[in-house]
C-alpha cells in the first residue's frame, strides 16, 4: 500500500492534469469527463491524505520539504 505522502503527493499531481483536461474539454465543446474523473481522484487521494495525518493535516509552507523526503524515499539507487 502506499504510504501518506505519496498519495498527497499524487492527488496534487492530477488537480492540475485535471484543469488542463478541463479546459481542452472547453475549447472543443465536449463534456468535460476526463476533469471530473481527474478532479475526484486528485481530490480523493490528497483529501484522505490530508484527513489522516497524524498531525492533523499538512502546511502548505512544508510541502516541498514533504515532496523531497518522499522521493528520496521511494527513489533508491
Amino acid at each position: 500500500m502506499l504510504d501518506r505522502d505519496l498519495m498527497f503527493l499524487f492527488g496534487l499531481v492530477f488537480l492540475p492534469l485535471a484543469f488542463v483536461a478541463l479546459v481542452s474539454a472547453w475549447a472543443d465543446r465536449r463534456a468535460p469527463w476526463a476533469a471530473l474523473i481527474l478532479v475526484m481522484i486528485g481530490a480523493g487521494l490528497a483529501g484522505w491524505a490530508w484527513l489522516t495525518h497524524p498531525e492533523g493535516g499538512y502546511v502548505w509552507a512544508d510541502l516541498p520539504q514533504v515532496m523531497m523526503e518522499t522521493i528520496a524515499r521511494y527513489w533508491r539507487r
